[in-house]
C-alpha cells in the first residue's frame, strides 16, 4: 500500500511518503510526511503554550496533556 500525505497533495506537491504491507496491493493509505509533523506539532505546541499563559489549564487542555503524557510512555513501552 502507498502512504500518501494528503496535506502535501492538497498543497500540489509530491505526497509519496513510503509503503507498507502488503506491497502488492495498489491502494492508498493516508498519513503525514515529517515537515507537515513538524508544522503540526509546532502550531499545537504554540496554542497550548498560549492556554496555559492565559491560565486555561482546564477541560480540554489538560485532557490533552494527559493524553500526549500517555503517547510518550507508549512509545517508550513499545519494542
Amino acid at each position: 500500500m502507498k502512504i500518501i500525505c494528503s496535506w502535501c497533495r492538497h498543497e500540489g506537491k509530491p505526497e509519496l511518503v513510503g509503503e507498507k504491507a502488503p506491497l502488492d496491493d495498489a491502494r492508498e493509505t493516508h498519513g503525514i510526511c515529517l515537515a507537515h509533523r513538524h508544522t503540526v506539532e509546532a502550531r499545537w505546541q504554540a496554542s497550548t503554550y498560549t492556554a496555559l499563559r492565559s491560565g486555561a489549564q482546564t477541560g480540554l487542555y489538560s485532557s490533552l496533556f494527559r493524553w500526549t503524557g500517555l503517547l510518550s510512555m507508549t512509545k517508550k513501552v513499545r519494542p
